[in-house]
């Protein structure tokens, strides 16, 4: 299907109810039918955005470690179920199940990995089935990485000093953004600290869907963690007063944007994360906080810097070494992806330190005499390297991520 129809059914939806929340809007253009998610495979060669599974296995051969040091925290349960929600092709599930027999054959046969999401694409790296219902009382990690950004936000703009919410209209013609009274009081509870702050015409996003997020999570994990990975801030750096635009971005053929009503079903539309309210909506689901760190760090704990001497030492072809380097950097840099937020949170669990946190002194360097390599039917190489058969991309900045500036 193509972005036709969920233009189509947008504007239907405002003939007959009048306008709609943004919220609304992006649950459309990127989950309905002929959807951004639902028409297309983002993450590719010919995908729009790039992410750290595609940058180099090694992200997924160090969320491995921090899994196994999880199943030992828990007595070594058999199953320890992993389940990945938004997991997509399947492509850090494949490299997370690879590497797990690697670090321990006990482990592995214990693992039950369970990779879902909303819209499986036909072309698979593992197995992804289609998100219907979860297990329930399991014991294991819920994982998730760029999974919250992509949920639907409300979005806001401060006028005259008063808070309203940005709804979507079309004047016969094109879709257009109209000013209404915020629809949900979330919208204004959650703001009202910052109000007396932020100058008129300030813009931002709210996403009011995290409760229902992690009441599922906590019917679904029974003793475990839950292991989210994105892009965003706590809330006093997300509201700051000089980020004017908000967080809101688009990605269309590999261009990023701030225009969500271009291109409707054919871009992505992303939103930095609130981990302010991820925390809270965690903490009323009854999980408790255990880390909170950036991607880089988190890796490092684990062992990184070791598995980048070993593939630098490899008897590898100069361009093939150049290219694993040159991935498996760019999940450190503080820059881009480096700069991505790494949040734990546990629940049932008596000990919960966990060593990407930097919570325990001996780190997983040891789990590297064999680090993964770049697949190029997996793994995306990056501008600048030179692995045959691979398509190449470039990774945006976090400055282009939240910078005011289109």
């Amino acid at each position: 299907m193509t972005g036709g129809s969920a233009s189509d059914s947008i504007r239907h939806a405002i003939t007959e109810h009048g306008p709609i929340t943004f919220a609304e809007f992006m649950e459309v253009a990127l989950y309905g039918p002929g959807g951004y998610y639902t028409s297309g495979s983002p993450i590719s060669a010919d995908g729009d955005y790039f992410t750290s599974p595609s940058a180099h296995p090694l992200f997924g051969a160090l969320i491995a470690v921090q899994l196994h040091e999880m199943w030992q925290l828990l007595g070594s349960p058999e199953p320890f179920t992993v389940i990945e929600e938004g997991a997509g092709h399947g492509g850090l599930a494949a490299d997370i199940t690879e590497y797990v027999a690697v670090i321990d054959k006990q482990f592995a046969t214990a693992l039950r990995y369970v990779a879902l999401d909303i819209a499986p694409p036909a072309q698979q790296h593992y197995p992804v089935s289609l998100i219907t219902e979860s297990p329930t009382g399991i014991t294991g990690c819920l994982l998730s990485n760029e999974l919250l950004d992509a949920m639907p936000v409300h979005r806001f703009e401060v006028s005259n000093g008063e808070l309203h919410e940005i709804f979507i209209s079309h004047d016969g013609e094109k879709l257009v953004e109209i000013l209404q009274p915020p629809s949900t009081p979330i919208i204004e509870e959650r703001l009202r600290p910052y109000l007396a702050y932020l100058p008129d015409g300030y813009r931002g996003e709210m996403n009011a869907g995290l409760d229902t997020w992690a009441s599922r999570q906590a019917g679904t994990l029974d003793r475990g963690w839950a292991l989210t990975i994105d892009y965003g801030f706590e809330r006093p750096v997300l509201y700051r007063s000089d980020r004017t635009s908000g967080s809101l971005r688009t990605y269309y053929q590999h261009t990023l944007g701030q225009d969500p009503l271009k291109h409707t079903g054919d871009q992505d539309i992303t939103a930095h994360v609130d981990f302010t309210a991820v925390e809270e909506a965690m903490d009323i689901a009854g999980f408790r906080i255990c880390g909170f760190t950036t991607q880089a760090e988190f890796l490092v704990q684990l062992g990184i810097e070791s598995a980048l001497d070993q593939l630098r030492a490899a008897p590898s072809p100069r361009p093939a070494k150049r290219a694993n380097e040159l991935g498996a950097r760019s999940l450190v840099d503080p820059e881009g992806m480096g700069g991505f937020r790494v949040a734990a949170y546990s629940r049932n669990v008596p000990e919960s330190r966990l060593t990407g946190f930097g919570q325990h002194t001996q780190t997983a360097a040891r789990q590297f005499s064999q680090p993964p390599l770049l697949s190029p039917r997996r793994h995306i190489a990056l501008r600048g390297s030179q692995l045959s058969g691979s398509a190449h991309f470039e990774v945006q900045t976090l400055d282009e991520l939240s910078s005011d500036r289109p």
